[in-house]
């Protein structure tokens, strides 16, 4: 059943409205959520064409020089803006890099289509590129899959800094003489060249005020999260409380880990509904917000407002109708694609990354706005 569409006022926070030069030094700032959809449009323009829409961005990626660097001609896939272009030279002698994603979510496989899409352009380039999959958030599994890459003598190494216990495989990378960028959580004490993603407090900021502002009345919320040990999932939870713990009149009933499994997602969903009966409105930081979302479908509770994380075909049609109110998008596909092409400049070229830090804007899709934002998705 189509839910009523709730127009709210979000302190949309555009997360790097200027692309960063390091951690939470972004500012927030506030408008509708419900704001016309050529300004949503403006708002979500990356910084590799930020006067480009999505539909102009393939003519952005044409043949650049800066110096003496020429960029390569690169068509985007539908609905992408390539936030980097490869430099337009052949590598002496092969290259080979490897990047790595989680694959327990449908995040993770819209980050491997950047990842495979940089695979596939840098190919022509005398450049290897080496898709790896981990099954889950396990810092064990992640510390072995980098330390797998380091055994095998990559020239660089592409990958989600998860939490604090992958520290020592960065710098063992770094030790012996392995690149080593990251991407949507980040160790900025380290050595790596870049880093690429959200600032997931501010987009945690977010979501909390999209709760305050669906429940100026006050009232009772619930947090789903991926997993209480994952740097980035964490982030958003304190991002969010920092918000709505500010708030004498609202209520946090619960907080779950859902391992990013749309499955649980479900479970717990209606596990929130039955033992809350008066519960306004439930958080979803991670993956599986499709689950949460089917949850309230079928116990007919349209009062509940979702707020979530990732436009993706998981979720979009469930944007489109109201059962999700506000869904915060961060990039998948360039978080797979622009670290492994930063890495192949930084290595043929010596071209230094634009940042240190690549904080991507907050892209905040609503009922209102999500089909005119994500086009390809519908």
């Amino acid at each position: 059943m189509k839910r009523k569409l709730v127009k709210i006022m979000v302190a949309i926070g555009l997360i790097g409205s200027m692309v960063l030069a390091g951690c939470g030094g972004s500012s927030s700032s506030s408008s509708s959520a419900a704001a016309s959809k050529s300004e949503t449009k403006t708002e979500s323009t990356s910084s590799a064409s930020s006067a480009a829409s999505k539909s102009e961005s393939t003519s952005s990626a044409s043949s650049a020089a800066t110096g003496e660097v020429t960029y390569a001609d690169i068509e985007a896939p539908a609905g992408k803006v390539l936030r980097s272009l490869p430099v337009d030279k052949v590598a002496d002698e092969e290259i080979r890099i490897a990047t790595i994603c989680v694959q327990n979510n449908p995040w993770g496989a819209a980050v491997v289509v950047g990842q495979n899409f940089a695979k596939d352009t840098l190919a022509d380039f005398n450049c290897k590129v080496d898709v790896i999959s981990v099954s889950s958030f396990d810092a064990m599994e992640w510390t072995s899959a980098v330390e797998n890459c380091i055994a095998s003598a990559y020239d660089a190494i592409c990958f989600m800094a998860i939490s604090d216990e992958l520290q020592p495989a960065v710098e063992q990378a770094e030790d012996a003489g392995i690149a080593v960028f990251l991407f949507n959580c980040d160790l900025p004490d380290t050595a790596r060249v870049s880093f690429y993603g959200m600032d997931d407090i501010q987009a945690g900021n977010v979501a909390g005020q999209a709760i305050a502002d669906l429940m100026p009345d006050g009232g009772k919320y619930a947090i789903i999260t991926g997993d209480f040990s994952v740097t980035g999932h964490e982030n958003r939870r304190k991002g969010c409380h920092e918000i709505t713990d500010a708030q004498s009149n609202l209520e946090c009933v619960g907080e779950y880990e859902n391992d990013d499994d749309a499955d649980k997602a479900y479970s717990l969903t209606t596990d929130i509904l039955n033992a809350n009966p008066d519960v306004k409105a439930i958080y979803v930081t991670a993956g599986g917000p499709g689950g949460a979302a089917q949850a309230l479908i079928d116990a007919k509770r349209d009062d509940v407002m979702l707020i979530c994380h990732d436009v993706l075909d998981s979720v979009s049609d469930y944007i489109a109708d109201g059962t999700i109110d506000i869904c915060i998008d961060q990039d998948p596909f360039n978080q797979g694609y622009q670290p492994v092409v930063d890495a192949f400049n930084y290595l043929v070229a010596g071209v230094q990354p634009a940042e240190e830090v690549h904080t991507y804007e907050a892209i905040v899709a609503t009922p209102d706005n999500v089909k005119e934002i994500f086009p390809e998705l519908f």
